[in-house]
């Protein structure tokens, strides 16, 4: 089907192919606009003679229109354009058009889909030199279309207001200030919308670049409205901002350092990282500790910082620090709990032990620090925290050389993980943590699209179903369980109950706290997502920087993805999906050469992940690039030839292409084969172009999103 763009800019597609020659010439996107634009009425033949040639005599005027017709039904189909007596009808259903779209979603007050649909002006950049009417004509249309388009942004901003989405009407108020950046009032709407969002000092720096953009582009002095603002945002008492999702309570924050591995063989290292991440695993237990996780404090595993210094870069007010010896089937662990602030000692014992006794160990350092803190665990909590994980302390050596492993998420690290998860459960078929780490392994396995989905989810669901069925009160198990009902099976409602019974059980688990959001953004769902998102970072700092920019990604709310997007960056210049993910911030906020390089970057990192080159090639054929895009697309061919590419690779490369109908071949496959994170593709910033589609809409029936 051909494909027509009037918005922005002109252009006709045949696929992923422009078509250039009689059809692209000036008067022919001229006439095809005033057909599209009275539909659903048909266009005189007159008036677009009086329009297009007003120089012209009647015979040569009537001659260059059938010329004019014929061409356009050559190139867009002789059923898109009907002859009807003396006028000319356009028929949407033979090709799709974007002014026909927005126009039918103007029409239905459809006020997202508007603002979804409207990528720029009507003809941008376009005139007849020979034809002042059409100018005219067209300035009308442009004039309307923008109303239509200002109109639509405040009535979304008023529904978001109203339905307490702050970060989503932030969003929805940068793009009124884009579309008229001297205006007071839409300057005001965006630093009101950034204050409810929490982010006073983004509110007072707007009210700053509103009045150097007043002097530099117009020579005027500062809105004295927009200044009185600032000074009320600035004087204020801070507002709480209350999130749809409710958080367990904050009293003591707990940071456990990484225990020094002290044993004359250095191999032993991964033992003392895992004392350390069970130990934390056993105080995330308590509801009334919030306790930092694994990933934000191994950064200060050589004590290059003083615990005071530590304290404060990940907010916490106590600190775990200790040290393992392992030598033969005896443990020697020291712990010292101290006060991060006065550097007190408030809790300190040495373990001289038989190595079967780890897990007594791990208990009793958890209940003394309790104790310390003055928390009381109730008889739930003191269950959960006594109970041992495995009887077999070989198949635990296995399990924490494994865990070693699976932290680094790589396809390599992965598989590795697996195999030494599988010895575990092997030695011991009722070590249901084992279990839950094969799942969740599996899982990112397939989501990352290394791995056949049907393998990969076949084994995930039986090793959550066996992890659950040994210890329903694994939160682990549940986090994974409803992982699972997110990515494979789009059962919604029981993905958000799993999630829920898993921060019961682990009120601290910061992994929960970031798949439970990445379920709410996939839904739609933006303010809980950012909620929960931020709540994972709130548990681990230096982690889970990244779903909460994707978030705010989905959410509009650019400028403040970028600024996280390079924060992780600077705190990881390797990490190839922290260059990926700040490169969409870059290209949706029109630094394009940006985005593209960070991108490039993130593929040359990846070495050989298909998931950035896929969206490289996405990124290339948005940007008009279309010999690089096909370039991507050709790589992900050979690269199917001998390993496993996800067809949601394939989809995005088309998508970007404009090539509709092979994109929504590939995504439906994806879907189909549960083949990447299909779960999210609802309000996906990457499949923007297919949104309006009909097989789109009918794909989001058979997700359960529609």
């Amino acid at each position: 089907m051909v494909t027509v763009q009037l918005l922005g800019g002109a252009c006709l597609r045949s696929g992923d192919a422009p078509l250039g020659g009689p059809p692209a010439q000036r008067h022919r996107i001229a006439l095809l606009t005033l057909i599209v634009a009275s539909w659903p009425q048909p266009l005189s033949r007159d008036r677009a003679m009086a329009l297009l040639w007003p120089e012209r005599d009647l015979p040569n005027a009537r001659r260059l229109l059938n010329l004019a017709v014929h061409v356009l039904r050559g190139a867009v189909g002789e059923e898109a354009i009907a002859s009807t007596g003396d006028g000319l009808l356009f028929h949407p259903s033979a090709v799709t058009c974007d002014l026909q779209e927005l126009r039918t979603a103007i029409g239905a007050n459809a006020h997202e889909r508007v603002v979804q649909l409207y990528t720029g002006p009507l003809l941008d950049g376009f005139h007849l030199g020979d034809s002042t009417e059409f100018g005219y004509w067209l300035d009308q249309h442009r004039n309307e279309l923008d109303h239509a388009y200002i109109g639509a942004l405040l009535a979304l901003a008023s529904d978001q207001k109203q339905a307490g989405q702050v970060h989503a009407r932030v969003g929805t108020c940068r793009r009124l200030v884009a579309a008229d950046p001297h205006s007071g009032a839409y300057a005001r709407m965006l630093m009101h919308a950034l204050d409810d969002a929490g982010d006073r000092a983004g509110a007072i720096q707007h009210a700053t670049d509103h009045a150097n953009r007043l002097r530099a582009d117009l020579e005027l002095e500062p809105d004295p409205d927009v200044l009185a603002l600032a000074e009320q945002v600035r004087t204020s008492v801070r507002r709480p901002v209350t999130p749809n999702v409710s958080f367990p309570g904050r009293s003591s924050t707990v940071a456990v350092m990484p225990f020094l591995n002290l044993s004359a063989d250095a191999g032993n290292e991964y033992f003392a990282d895992g004392v350390t991440e069970d130990v934390i695993a056993h105080l995330s237990k308590i509801h009334a500790l919030k306790v930092i996780s694994r990933a934000s404090v191994m950064p200060f595993k050589q004590r290059q910082y003083s615990l005071k210094e530590v304290g404060a870069k990940i907010g916490a007010a106590t600190l775990l620090d200790g040290s393992v010896r392992h030598a033969g089937d005896r443990v020697r662990i020291v712990a010292t709990l101290i006060d991060a602030e006065s550097d007190r000692q408030l809790w300190s014992e040495t373990y001289d032990r038989q190595l079967t006794d780890i897990f007594a160990i791990q208990t009793d350092v958890a209940i003394h620090i309790a104790d310390a803190l003055e928390v009381e665990l109730s008889r739930d909590e003191q269950t959960r925290v006594r109970r041992e994980p495995t009887k077999d302390v070989y198949a635990y050596r296995l399990f924490l050389e494994g865990r070693q492993g699976f932290i680094k998420f790589t396809p390599e690290s992965l598989t590795r993980a697996i195999a030494l998860f599988d010895r575990a459960t092997a030695r011991d078929p009722s070590f249901a943590l084992a279990f839950a780490h094969v799942a969740m392994a599996y899982i990112e396995l397939a989501e990352g699209g290394t791995v056949a989905p049907a393998v990969a989810y076949g084994r995930a669901a039986d090793a959550a179903a066996s992890a659950l069925r040994l210890d329903p009160e694994l939160g682990a198990a549940h986090c994974t369980m409803g992982f699972l009902k997110t990515v494979h099976e789009f059962d919604w409602a029981g993905a958000e109950r799993d999630f829920k019974r898993a921060l019961e059980l682990n009120p601290s688990g910061a992994d929960a706290y970031d798949l439970y959001g990445r379920l709410c953004a996939g839904l739609g769902r933006y303010d809980d997502a950012i909620a929960l998102l931020r709540r994972a970072q709130e548990l681990d700092p230096l982690a889970h920087r990244l779903d909460i920019v994707t978030a705010f990604l989905r959410a509009g709310d650019y400028d403040e993805a970028i600024v996280r997007g390079e924060e992780a960056v600077e705190l990881d210049p390797n990490d190839d999906r922290a260059h990926a993910t700040l490169g969409w911030a870059y290209f949706l906020s029109d630094r394009k050469s940006e985005g593209l390089a960070a991108l490039e970057r993130a593929v040359v990192l990846s070495r050989g992940n298909t998931l950035w080159l896929g969206q490289l090639g996405e990124a290339y054929g948005m940007a008009g690039d279309f010999d690089r895009a096909r370039a991507a697309l050709r790589q992900l061919e050979e690269h199917a030839r001998t390993a496993y590419v996800a067809p949601y690779h394939f989809a995005y490369v088309y998508a970007g292409l404009g090539e509709v109908e092979q994109a929504m071949d590939w995504l439906e496959r994806a879907v189909a084969e549960r083949a990447g994170p299909t779960y999210g593709i609802k309000g996906s910033f990457l499949f923007t172009s297919l949104h309006g589609q009909p097989r789109f809409q009918a794909l989001l029936g058979r997700m359960n999103l529609a």
